[in-house]
């Protein structure tokens, strides 16, 4: 006789149990997945992240082919003995623009040999700018080296307008102890970073108020206003480095002074501050490739509120503002945070 087999029927009890180990099977299942997923897109972002530093750490030098082909008509004019003209002053923040820069531009610009003076040289031909020979623009770093009575009152013999050299805080301050640093103690190259640090934590208050008086020094007479702002940052920048010499140039010709034509410009940019120079900066924003400087995050602050000062002290000079307002965008998010607090 056939035995009839009979399933047990589970009991509502034991269905329940399997329905809940079914579904956390499942979920577990799906939240696997999407771990799997979310594992997958976070190291694709980290490549791509890694390959974009890669790409900024391993920037592609400047095309400058063009450039270094390009050659010059100008002519320079005959020297002359006397001469109507007024020198024009050529203020600046130390490092914001380098003295044989300065002399090489107005050379070319203007084809004086001797064109671009340094207010503080001096010889037996000529003292503070004046001399046997023309001079068309006097640089002058004050107020760092004080000159007697100030601008103002030599306004008689100099040109209405100055063209002022800037440069962004955050790096003129290094550039310049590291200029000191070579000039008076036998640095060679870039300073050692622990110096820059010791010296920045020194001295940055007083370096900041100095960038500061040096613009309240030239805008406070009457008698002198700002031609141009000479940016460095811009300077050194392949599309607006012609376009301040356009500017430059076009101040020199209104002083009266013999200038290149208007198609030697940009020939003229690139010869005056080279190839080496370009891509250096165009590189690293700054002189050296051994570190950028950092700062703390105490140091940031004190810059973006000092620049905000004079944001709001010269807010009638439209032309400042703009730079200002560059500078705080760059302290803002390009400073590099220095860890050692």
């Amino acid at each position: 006789m056939t035995k009839i087999k009979y399933e047990k029927i589970p009991s509502e009890a034991e269905g329940k149990i399997n329905y809940n180990s079914r579904r956390c099977r499942f979920i577990a299942a799906v939240v696997l997945v999407l771990v799997s997923v979310l594992i997958i897109i976070l190291c694709s972002l980290a490549i791509k992240n890694t390959n974009q530093r890669a790409q900024s750490d391993e920037q592609e030098e400047l095309n400058l082919t063009e450039l270094k082909k390009c050659t010059i008509t100008f002519q320079a004019p005959k020297v002359q003995s006397e001469w109507n003209t007024k020198p024009i002053w050529f203020p600046g923040y130390p490092t914001s623009l380098k003295e044989s820069t300065h002399s090489n531009i107005i050379h070319q610009l203007t084809g004086l040999a001797h064109g671009g003076k340094n207010y503080y040289s001096s010889s037996s031909s000529f003292k503070k700018c004046f001399g046997t020979t023309e001079t068309a623009t006097c640089s002058n770093i004050h107020p760092l080296v004080e000159m007697a009575r100030g601008p103002e009152e030599k306004s008689e013999v100099f040109y209405p307008e100055y063209v002022m050299a800037i440069r962004n805080p955050m790096t003129a301050m290094p550039a310049f102890i590291n200029q000191k640093q070579i000039k008076y103690h036998g640095e060679t190259g870039q300073m050692s970073e622990e110096a820059w640090r010791r010296m920045r934590d020194e001295w940055i208050n007083n370096m900041i108020k100095e960038w500061q008086a040096f613009f309240r020094e030239w805008k406070k007479g009457p008698s002198l206003k700002t031609g141009m702002y000479l940016v460095h940052e811009d300077l050194h920048n392949i599309d607006e480095g012609p376009k301040a010499l356009k500017r430059l140039r076009d101040i020199l010709h209104a002083a009266g002074f013999v200038v290149a034509p208007e198609v030697d410009i940009p020939c003229i940019w690139f010869n005056t501050i080279g190839e080496d120079e370009l891509q250096q900066h165009h590189k690293n924003n700054y002189e050296y490739n051994d570190y950028i400087p950092g700062y703390t995050k105490a140091h940031k602050q004190l810059l973006l509120t000092e620049l905000s000062i004079l944001v709001e002290e010269y807010k009638e000079d439209e032309e400042l503002i703009s730079i200002l307002q560059r500078y705080i965008h760059n302290v803002n998010y390009h400073i590099r945070i220095d860890e050692i607090e």
